[in-house]
C-alpha cells in the first residue's frame, strides 16, 4: 500500500488556533478529528519553542490543501 501522508504545512485541515496566539506568533493547530494530532500544535518543537513556521511531517489523515 502506498504512504499517502500529507505534511502538516500542505494539509487542508490546519486552521488557526487564535486562544493559543501570542503577540508576535500565530499558533496552527491540526482541525481533523481522524488524526492522532487533532488539537495538536503543529509549530511548536518537541521542546515547546514557538516556531514560524509549520514543521510537523504530517499523518496518514492529511488531505493536501487546494491554497
Amino acid at each position: 500500500m502506498e504512504n499517502n501522508r500529507i505534511v502538516c504545512a500542505d494539509c487542508k485541515f490546519v486552521r488557526e488556533d487564535a486562544g493559543m496566539n501570542e503577540k508576535d506568533w500565530i499558533a496552527y493547530e491540526c482541525a481533523n478529528r481522524k488524526s492522532e494530532y487533532h488539537r495538536a500544535l503543529l509549530n511548536v518543537s518537541t521542546d515547546g519553542d514557538m516556531l514560524d513556521f509549520i514543521t510537523w511531517t504530517g499523518c496518514p489523515c492529511g488531505e493536501r490543501s487546494e491554497k
